[in-house]
């Protein structure tokens, strides 16, 4: 397997326009861009080289075991099904971790405080982290995965009410500082009787006629990036011509 080094890694960063002070919420699948020198940790460092100083990395931390009756515990709650790299984040000794208990993030950086002071019943609500993360203009990153894994998608099904989700409470301990407390939290759940299945690739391509996507190969995948706000912008385009656009299997 191709072996993966920092100076490439920066490289490729640069590349997608990823320069210093940018924010950025990143999603990864980087077994597809090789064996990493020095561990997965090596991609922590070559971002936060990037953009320090004053920049800021969040990844997504989601685990839905509350809604299956599991106590939530932001310190030692592990992600599931986010990948190694998002969760070498969440354990890295300066991250921050929003409260939400089932769609989380982890958070390095400058804005770090900032987004997990954010405790909104659904993770997508105003005021909530990931609407934050669009009022400080910042990046959704891509390292090996593709569009589809870009979570902001959420935000935008959530503002257009979209008819293959539904609205569902959950009612749980979460570990709050000075104890455990009894919430409720909600979460625009998918109809699994519709099963919805998305592609956002007319998306990408979207954004890529405008000039508001950036990609380069790397290794077996592609290291891409671009705005969110000119993502939300876009899905919120197909999203309101028909809100069944993005979904194949309709």
């Amino acid at each position: 397997m191709f072996e993966v080094t920092r100076e490439q890694v920066e490289k490729a960063l640069v590349a997608v326009g990823i320069q210093v002070g940018d924010s950025l919420l990143v999603h990864s699948a980087v077994q597809y861009l090789g064996w990493p020198a020095c561990g997965v940790g090596m991609y922590v460092d070559a971002i936060l080289s990037v953009i320090s100083p004053g920049g800021t990395l969040a990844v997504p931390t989601f685990n839905f075991a509350f809604a299956r009756g599991e106590d939530y515990d932001p310190q030692v709650t592990p992600s599931q099904g986010m990948g190694a790299f998002s969760e070498y984040v969440r354990k890295h000794s300066l991250a921050r971790r929003t409260a939400h208990p089932m769609q989380s993030l982890a958070v390095l950086g400058y804005y770090a405080r900032d987004l997990a002071s954010r405790d909104t019943p659904s993770a997508f609500d105003p005021g909530s982290a990931f609407e934050r993360m669009l009022e400080l203009d910042f990046k959704a990153l891509l390292l090996g995965a593709d569009v589809n894994a870009i979570s902001m998608l959420h935000y935008c099904e959530q503002r257009a009410n979209v008819p293959y989700r539904y609205w569902k409470e959950f009612t749980g301990r979460v570990r709050i500082p000075g104890g455990w407390e009894t919430r409720t939290y909600r979460m625009f759940v998918r109809n699994m009787e519709i099963d919805a299945r998305l592609s956002l690739v007319s998306v990408q391509q979207h954004l890529e006629a405008l000039g508001q996507w950036s990609s380069v190969p790397f290794s077996y995948g592609q290291v891409s990036a671009c705005c969110l706000i000119d993502f939300v912008s876009a899905v919120d385009y197909f999203l309101s011509i028909d809100p069944w656009s993005l979904v194949t299997n309709h």
